[in-house]
């Protein structure tokens, strides 16, 4: 039976299948080594649009809590257009993600088929 190493995020990754695979420091395989270039570049875009969408939820958060201690009405209206832009953004990039994974895990299943069938 294989050695499986797991990845950051949960993934498994024979050691022992393809020794020549490329490997990290750690002595990790890489997705370079098993990925197309298609599915690098899929999960790079998904990752992308996963971390603009923690940056823009943090600074929803930030923006709720700087208008609900604000006393001045301009800078409170001010808070409400920044937050309305946001939710705009929130929603745009939302439905974005949700394709993007949906592409990402329709070629993930492909290489993962290719591979197993090695």
């Amino acid at each position: 039976m294989s050695q499986a190493t797991r990845g950051a995020l949960g993934s498994a990754f024979s050691t022992e299948r393809d020794p020549g695979a490329p490997h990290d420091p750690d002595g990790i395989p890489t997705v370079s080594g098993i990925a197309s270039p298609e599915l690098r570049r899929s999960l790079s875009e998904v990752k992308g649009q996963a971390q603009f969408l923690l940056y823009l939820s943090d600074q929803i958060e930030e923006s709720l809590a700087q208008l609900t201690g604000e006393t001045d009405s301009c800078h409170g209206a001010f808070l409400c257009k920044v937050l309305m832009m946001y939710s705009g953004q929130l929603e745009s990039k939302h439905a974005g993600l949700g394709e993007r994974i949906a592409e990402t895990c329709q070629e993930l299943y492909i290489t993962v088929r290719e591979f197993d069938g090695a």
